[in-house]
């Protein structure tokens, strides 16, 4: 979903896109929606309400760090969002509404590893973009499995988005 030049929201179904717009009016511009999953780790948040299906600590951590305006996670219904919405928008700081975070069991520089896990398409570009070697990568990230206490790519990011670890 995105913001048309004419400052109204656009998304690929145009029912839910008009919904919005009509519950939120001008505050529909201030919204971006994690559509695909992931998706708000590559958009600049600040000043803006992130709005996300994902429940995990780890990865509302992450948006919470790129300083948005509010972030929403795991809002049950249209009505409520449009509710928070409207609350949101007259606070000087910024604003959680999701689940506890609680206390995370990886080091920030451990999800900053996984976070560019999570976006690169190999081991060798998460190398390059934080300037370690691939078997200083590999190391960390086998490291990072271990305190999450899983084995496969599917794990880890379960672990990351949905909170799925011990």
């Amino acid at each position: 979903m995105e913001i048309t030049d004419r400052g109204r929201l656009r998304c690929d179904d145009p029912l839910i896109a008009d919904a919005l717009n009509r519950l939120l009016g001008s505050l529909a511009r201030d919204l971006i929606f994690d559509i695909p999953l992931g998706s708000l780790l590559q958009h600049d948040l600040v000043g803006r309400i992130a709005v996300t299906a994902a429940l995990g600590p780890l990865y509302l951590a992450d948006l919470m760090e790129a300083r948005p305006l509010a972030l929403i996670a795991g809002c049950p219904s249209v009505d409520r969002l449009a509710e928070l919405v409207r609350c949101i928008s007259d606070r000087p700081k910024p604003v959680y509404h999701g689940p506890p975070l609680g206390r995370l069991p990886l080091t920030r520089s451990e999800r900053r590893l996984l976070r560019a896990y999570v976006l690169a398409d190999s081991l060798e570009a998460v190398a390059r973009q934080l300037g370690i070697k691939k078997k200083t990568a590999a190391n960390r990230l086998s490291l990072v499995k271990e305190k999450l206490d899983v084995k496969t790519h599917g794990q880890l990011l379960r672990a990351y988005f949905e909170g799925a670890y011990d």
